[in-house]
């Protein structure tokens, strides 16, 4: 029992503590991850077109050479003369000049821009290079492009090649360039321009933002053109699966781990530019979260078996001292002994299981008395009940004598009548509900009997819809609110009192007001009466209309019990007359 009682207790404590620690750290770490992700992809995406742009803007020195040098027809008659005679004029000695200047100013300008080749096919093929001057391949240590023009891919009018040039005996090692070829006319007619590929490699490795990440410009048929990082370029298969893949962003699996790779078209040139980020550097924030997560779930598990140990200890202890104790209490052979001092929540306990089987007995003592209460308050109600039929009975007897002593209805019978049609619809149930015909019913008979009273001194007006006589409402709503027009209204009235019970009913429930036209209320009088039908002056209950107004304050204390929500508005003029207006919410 002990042990399970230890499992219990090590699950109760453990799964509060790591759980939320588990779900917290995974949701970090995969809502970091992920958001993380999409973040890099749009940011390398944005990078690359960055990228793209500057390049593209580079490529448009060839269109601008185009312009100049090709599809300018003056200057490219001027051109093709002096590159295909072997001697040149006056004319074409400064137009050579020009052009010539021209290509200078367009390299030197642009740090990007080694040199500029301008071909056009003649017998001793001399080209314009904006470096020598009108050259041939044979007086030029580059001798490449010429092959590479005299020779292009199929079907290509532009293409491009990284290759490294030796343009001096004195260089060491050979200089690399980026050599976009655009043939106007394959073979005959074309212009080549060298780019210096460190210019750009400079730049791709400012925007980078990522601990070795790597940014690649690949050529049409896949050549690594320009990365910010020369070593540890992808190559071979790996070149190969990273073309070979059409999504923008997708993960790929290398010798050194996983890798984020993002990549976008040109769709000039064809080129290709690709962005590849470690996972290690990518996700270092996820993957600290998530060691944190462990390192802190391993502490709590720990805390967690050392708290379980203790604790469990001590309440096994302490449920046994309880369970002797209700031992003790069931046999009655002991006596009951409370802890000297309250501790901890089981000495608590302890203490009030003493009190309570030293009060049980007094407790039982009590439920027998109130027992005997019940059942003599019973048939009080009982006997109560009998009263009342009595009483009915009696006045039907009395009715049936009257009725005999004249041989017809006279003005007593029908005011047994209406006082026996009263006294039965107050007695029976006085909490159910009515029908508004019923309780109208009621309120003519009690009207009948006031007017024999006070010898018509007034009159009593209905107004109502057929279809509320239907609905529900609370008994002896109207008899009160009518009692008290007659009783504080016309008592100062010789005749011409006037009641009027006016129903509606409308979206939000019934409304029902009893108007009178008798002596109205003073502004203070029609305060104090206000002041009594709130809960403030129920409880205070003011003297002066505590006994006058019992009947409209109960009853509004009744409407208010069984229809919550319903509300009342007494306005009234001295002299005029007083209107009590009552809404009730439906339903009822």
């Amino acid at each position: 029992m002990k042990e399970r009682y230890f499992v219990k207790n090590l699950a109760a404590f453990l799964i509060p503590m790591l759980l939320p620690l588990i779900i917290l750290g995974s949701l970090s770490f995969l809502t970091t991850q992920r958001d993380m992700k999409r973040d890099i992809n749009q940011s390398s995406q944005y990078l690359l077109l960055q990228s793209q742009r500057q390049l593209e803007l580079i490529l448009g020195e060839l269109d601008s050479l185009k312009l100049a040098l090709f599809q300018n027809p003056k200057v490219f008659n001027e051109l093709s003369t002096i590159l295909q005679q072997p001697t040149y004029t006056y004319e074409s000695s400064t137009s050579y000049q020009i052009i010539y200047s021209y290509l200078n100013a367009l390299t030197s300008g642009k740090p990007y821009i080694h040199s500029v080749y301008f071909y056009v096919d003649n017998p001793l093929q001399r080209y314009i290079s904006s470096l020598g001057g009108l050259l041939t391949p044979r007086e030029s240590r580059d001798m490449a492009w010429f092959e590479a023009f005299m020779s292009p891919p199929p079907g290509s009018e532009e293409w491009t090649v990284r290759r490294e040039v030796k343009l001096y005996e004195f260089e060491t090692e050979p200089t690399s360039f980026v050599t976009i070829y655009q043939a106007l006319v394959p073979r005959q007619i074309g212009i080549v321009m060298n780019i210096r590929p460190d210019y750009m490699e400079t730049f791709l490795g400012d925007v980078t933002t990522y601990e070795g990440q790597k940014i690649l410009v690949l050529s049409e048929d896949n050549q690594i053109l320009f990365a910010n990082d020369p070593s540890g370029q992808p190559t071979g298969e790996l070149l190969e699966r990273i073309v070979a893949d059409e999504s923008t962003f997708f993960d790929l699996e290398t010798s050194k781990g996983l890798v984020n790779v993002t990549k976008i078209s040109s769709d000039r040139h064809n080129w290709k530019y690709v962005s590849i980020i470690p996972h290690t550097s990518l996700y270092e924030a996820p993957s600290r979260i998530l060691s944190y997560t462990l390192l802190f779930s391993g502490l709590a598990l720990l805390s967690g078996l050392a708290l379980t140990y203790y604790l469990t200890r001590r309440n096994y202890r302490q449920l046994l001292n309880i369970t002797r104790l209700l031992r003790q209490a069931e046999n009655n052979r002991v006596a009951l002994k409370r802890p000297s001092k309250v501790k901890d929540e089981y000495s608590y306990i302890i203490e009030n299981m003493v009190a309570h089987f030293i009060e049980h007995r007094y407790i039982r003592t009590q439920l027998s008395e109130e027992k005997y209460r019940l059942q003599v308050m019973e048939m009080q109600a009982l006997q109560a009940q009998i009263n009342p039929h009595f009483l009915y009975n009696t006045m039907n007897s009395i009715y049936w004598e009257t009725v005999a002593l004249t041989g017809k209805t006279n003005r007593a019978s029908d005011m047994i009548e209406d006082l026996s049609d009263l006294l039965s619809y107050s007695f029976s149930q006085p909490s159910a509900t009515v029908t508004w015909s019923e309780e109208i019913a009621n309120t003519v008979s009690y009207v009948n009997i006031q007017k024999k009273r006070f010898k018509d001194k007034f009159t009593l007006i209905l107004e109502y819809d057929e279809e509320i006589k239907l609905l529900k409402t609370m008994k002896l709503l109207l008899q009160p609110l009518v009692e008290n027009s007659i009783y504080h209204g016309f008592r100062e009235m010789e005749a011409g009192g006037l009641v009027k019970i006016k129903l509606e009913q409308r979206v939000a429930g019934i409304h029902l007001h009893v108007i009178d036209n008798g002596c109205g209320m003073s502004a203070q009088r029609l305060n104090e009466v206000r002041q009594s039908l709130t809960p403030d002056g129920e409880k205070a209950a003011i003297p002066s209309s505590d006994s006058e107004h019992i009947g409209l304050r109960n009853t509004y204390r009744r409407l208010r019990l069984s229809c919550e929500g319903s509300t009342m508005r007494i306005r009234s003029k001295p002299g005029l007359g007083t209107v009590i207006s009552i809404e009730i919410p439906n339903p009822l």
